[in-house]
C-alpha cells in the first residue's frame, strides 16, 4: 500500500546518507510492521518507542511462523535458509528485491574485484538469497557459472580458468576445493568466502582454510543470513564491516541486555532494509561489537544447531 511504499522510498534515500539519524524512520517501520505482523505484536503488546526496544525476532521462528508483513497467498518472493541440523527451513518474504538488491550492492560494491567471470562453488537456486546476491554482483565481476547442481560439486569446472576470476563460494566448498591442491587464480582474480565453517558432521578450521586460500587468491568475507537483507564484508583477520543502515548489538544471552563494547554476546541486528520482513533479528551466533560499529564473530552460541549455506554444500560432499 501508500504507507510501505513510502516508508521503502524513505529507506532508499537513507542509503545514500551516512551521516542521517535513521532512528526516527527505524520507529516509523516497525510501527508499520507492528500494525501488520501478529509475530511483532505477539513479542511486543504495544510498539516499542526506542530502537532498543523493538523487539528482536529469533531466527527459529522462521521456520514456525510466518514472519513478516507479507501475505503468503499473494505475489512476493520468498527466499528459505539452507535449514538447520533440525531440517525444516526458515522463509524471508518481500513484495519485491527492490530495497535488498540497492543495500546489498550500495554496500558490496568497494568489496567486489572487477573480474571478467563469476564462478560460484554454490547451487543457482531461486531460494537462495546468496545465489541471488551472487547473481546481482555480475554486471561488476563478470557472468555467472554455477559449479553445484543436484548432482554435487563440479570441481572440474574451476580446471581451466583463463581470465581473472571472481571465486564465491561456501567455506565446506572451499575446503573441498583445496583439497585438490588448485595453481593459483589468475592475477586480478580473487575469493570470496561465505557461510559457516561449522556443520553437522565437520568442523573446519577457518584460519588453515583461509590461509590456503589467500595462496590462490586475495579473499574478502562476507556475512549474511537469510532473514536479512544486508551483508556484513570483512577482510580475513580483521572485524566485518555493517552498512550505516544496518545496527549490529551484543546481548547477554540469558538476560537480552545490550553489553558494552568489547564484551562477547548474542548477536542482534537491526536491519532497515528489512520492511517486508522484520526490522529485528536476534541470531545463534555471538561476537563482540566494537567501539566503531565494526563486529567480529566468534562462532555459534554453546548448542545452537548448525546452520547456513555451509550446510547445503556439505550435504552434497
Amino acid at each position: 500500500g501508500r504507507v510501505r511504499d513510502g516508508l521503502a522510498r524513505r529507506i532508499l534515500e537513507a542509503l545514500d546518507a551516512p551521516g542521517v539519524d535513521w532512528t526516527e524512520l527505524a520507529l516509523d517501520v516497525h510501527r508499520w510492521q507492528h500494525a501488520h505482523d501478529p509475530v511483532v505484536r505477539a513479542l511486543s503488546p504495544a510498539p516499542a518507542t526506542t530502537l532498543d526496544a523493538i523487539p528482536a525476532v529469533p531466527v527459529g521462528l522462521f521456520r514456525d511462523l510466518d514472519v513478516g508483513t507479507v501475505d503468503p497467498a499473494g505475489p512476493h518472493v520468498a527466499f528459505h535458509t539452507s535449514g538447520t541440523t533440525t531440517g525444516r527451513p526458515g522463509v524471508h518474504r518481500m513484495r519485491d528485491t527492490v530495497l535488498y538488491d540497492a543495500g546489498c550492492m550500495r554496500h558490496a560494491r568497494p568489496w567486489l574485484p572487477r573480474t571478467s567471470r563469476t564462478v560460484a562453488l554454490l547451487a543457482d537456486s531461486p531460494v537462495s538469497s546468496l545465489a541471488h546476491m551472487v547473481r546481482g554482483f555480475a554486471p561488476v565481476t563478470g557472468p555467472v557459472t554455477w559449479l553445484v547442481d543436484t548432482d554435487g560439486l563440479h570441481l572440474e569446472g574451476l580446471e581451466r580458468v583463463g581470465e581473472p576470476t571472481f571465486l564465491c563460494t561456501t567455506a565446506f566448498a572451499l575446503d573441498a576445493w583445496l583439497a585438490t591442491d588448485p595453481p593459483a587464480l589468475p592475477d586480478g582474480s580473487a575469493i570470496l568466502v561465505t557461510g559457516g565453517f561449522k556443520g553437522r558432521r565437520t568442523h573446519l578450521d577457518a584460519g588453515s582454510v583461509v590461509d590456503a586460500a589467500v595462496l590462490r587468491a586475495p579473499v574478502v568475507q562476507e556475512y549474511g543470513m537469510t532473514e536479512l537483507s544486508s551483508q556484513l564484508w570483512s577482510r580475513p583477520g580483521e572485524p566485518f564491516e555493517p552498512p550505516h543502515w544496518l545496527r549490529v548489538t551484543a546481548v547477554d544471552p540469558a538476560s537480552g541486555v545490550p553489553l558494552g563494547p568489547g564484551e562477547v554476546g548474542q548477536l542482534r541486528f537491526l536491519d532497515l532494509c528489512n520492511l517486508d520482513g522484520t526490522l529485528a533479528i536476534e541470531t545463534l551466533d555471538q561476537g563482540v561489537v566494537h567501539p566503531d560499529g565494526r563486529v567480529t564473530l566468534h562462532g555459534r552460541l554453546p548448542d545452537a544447531p548448525a546452520r547456513g549455506c555451509s550446510l547445503a554444500v556439505e550435504d552434497l560432499l
